[in-house]
């Protein structure tokens, strides 16, 4: 019988020095933070960057079309997600087979990282050679930060799922990386560079100041990865290894995990959404937010419509991170989203109505915005939270299997295909650069579909799925059947199973005899030193401990 192939059984991920820091049974607040709030920011801001200014500087610097021919920045981009789709079912295989002590994300995870920082610096820095190794050299680099880099970074989503069982710490770390994500480099990064660093130090300026920049970026994202790396823990993977769940994957063929996947009614319901929000966003367009302010709006550098169009934009998301998870704690993720949809649907509406009066637009836009915080900061934790149905119902969990790299595959190529629908519409509107904000009555019709309509039509359909997706009710019982099934395999093996949280407990009571045993040695070193009557002085302790306790 063939032996089936592992990936990391030994080798550098096997060495302690890459043991995760962390060691509890239960997640820790330092971890939540450590590990999803602050250490992700390096590797985010890297890959902001490089997307911000890369086709900038393939267009101001290095003038890749014009040494090389018109389309060849466009070829390199489709020869990338060409690669990158090839590299996604590569890296799933991988993950798909790895045995390591450190999980089968983790490893792949920070492996992403490094090649990212390595790779993104090398995509701005080109060496002076022929034009054809020039060429040859920016492709090379292209694929390995567009395709391979950013396939290995992709599976960071499934840590969310991977790091514990505990629905509300899932919650409470996808919030935190999309704070990481949206506001800490979605809107500090991303302004800085683009509004500030871009006109002070990059426009005209020799590619020093580019590749400078990016290499800065670089360096300082790895030692924040390092920290994501240490201060993550794959709880579900290592216990699924244990009970060798793990082995029960491989041994699935291919068209049994997709068929796994397709009679898994809320990872069906799940991934519906998430193609929805996918094509809603495609069919946006990078600059629907300009086009809409100077044409519906006539948004001048003199009147500052759009920058005030923008902030009001962006003032939800900082209220959201105060307000999301409490409500989703108590209301659910399913229950809060589907009544911000509706607010979301209100304020569309509400634009169709007012049409271009200026502050009554900008209002219906901050009403919209609220309206789709739990979409930005938190539906995600109920759409990974999926997975765990897939691994009731079938045995396996689907995270970084090559049965959904093929779906996904599939379904990126089809959400794809929206991608250029805006731009598309806009001409075939009639739309022209020069005429500014006087355009034909076809552009504006076609912007307040885009902008109002396709949201309505979103948000709409989210109500619906997510009206039956009642799959928050059903977890407990899921996560209680799967333990149920680790202790009976535990012992049919004839060892002791012991449940995360009884682990906790006892970490907990251990902690606290530990600290304990500390309060009394340091009392009586400091009963010695001050001539002081031990038993006295810890019975004064102990009486004001129950005080407070009372």
């Amino acid at each position: 019988m063939k032996k089936d192939r592992v990936f990391f059984q030994t080798g550098l991920f096997e060495k302690p020095f890459l043991n995760s820091r962390i060691t509890t049974a239960s997640m820790t607040m330092k971890e939540k933070i450590l590990g999803y709030l602050v250490g992700p920011v390096g590797i985010l801001a890297l890959v902001a960057i490089v997307n911000q200014l890369l086709e900038l500087y393939y267009t101001e610097v290095f003038y890749i079309d014009e040494i090389f021919g018109a389309g060849n920045y466009l070829l390199m981009s489709w020869v990338t997600k060409a690669v990158g789709i090839v590299a996604g079912v590569l890296i799933a295989y991988v993950v798909e087979h790895n045995v390591s002590s450190q999980g089968r994300i983790r490893p792949m995870v920070l492996i992403g990282c490094l090649f990212s920082a390595v790779s993104s610096f090398f995509l701005f820095y080109i060496p002076d050679m022929a034009n054809w190794a020039k060429l040859a050299w920016v492709y090379v680099f292209s694929i390995l930060f567009n395709g391979f880099g950013s396939a290995l970074l992709a599976l960071r989503v499934n840590l969310f799922t991977l790091c514990t069982r505990n629905q509300n710490d899932r919650n409470l770390v996808n919030l935190f990386e999309k704070v990481s994500s949206y506001l800490l480099v979605g809107t500090a990064v991303t302004l800085t560079v683009g509004s500030v660093l871009y006109y002070t130090m990059l426009h005209r300026h020799p590619a020093e100041n580019w590749y400078g920049l990016v290499g800065i970026a670089a360096l300082a994202s790895i030692p924040l990865s390092l920290v994501h790396y240490y201060y993550t823990k794959e709880r579900v993977t290592l216990e699924n290894a244990s009970a060798n769940q793990s082995e029960t994957a491989t041994t699935i063929s291919l068209l049994g995990q997709i068929k796994a996947l397709f009679t898994s009614k809320y990872w069906l319901m799940a991934t519906s959404l998430t193609v929805i929000m996918g094509i809603a966003n495609n069919l946006a367009g990078y600059n629907l937010n300009t086009n809409f302010c100077t044409v519906i709006l006539g948004a001048t550098a003199e009147n500052s419509y759009n920058l005030i169009y923008t902030v009001a934009s962006g003032l939800p998301m900082g209220l959201g991170m105060l307000m999301i998870y409490p409500l989703c704690k108590k209301f659910t993720i399913r229950k809060t989203t589907m009544a911000f949809s509706v607010v979301a649907i209100f304020g569309c509406i509400l634009g169709l109505i007012v049409k271009n009066n200026f502050w009554p637009v900008v209002g219906a836009n901050f009403i919209y915005n609220m309206g789709t915080l739990p979409t930005i900061y938190i539906l995600g934790a109920l759409i990974d939270a999926a997975k765990d149905e897939v691994e009731y119902k079938h045995g396996f969990r689907p995270e970084g299997m090559v049965s959904v790299a093929v779906i996904w595959c599939v379904l990126n190529l089809f959400t794809g295909m929206f991608a250029g629908v805006y731009e598309t519409g806009l001409n075939m509107s009639g739309y022209q650069s020069a005429l500014g904000a006087a355009q034909p009555e076809s552009v504006a019709n076609w912007l307040y579909f885009v902008r109002y309509v396709v949201p309505i039509i979103e948000y709409a359909l989210m109500i619906v799925i997510l009206y039956f997706m009642n799959l928050e009710e059903k977890l407990p019982m899921m996560q209680q059947t799967i333990r149920q099934r680790h202790k009976e395999a535990a012992e049919a093996r004839g060892e002791v199973w012991v449940s995360p949280e009884e682990l906790a407990e006892q970490e907990k009571a251990e902690n606290a005899r530990l600290a304990e045993e500390a309060r009394i040695a340091d009392l009586k070193e400091k009963c010695r030193k001050k001539g002081l009557n031990f038993d006295t002085e810890n019975k004064k302790y102990l009486s004001k401990k129950m005080a407070k306790r009372k």
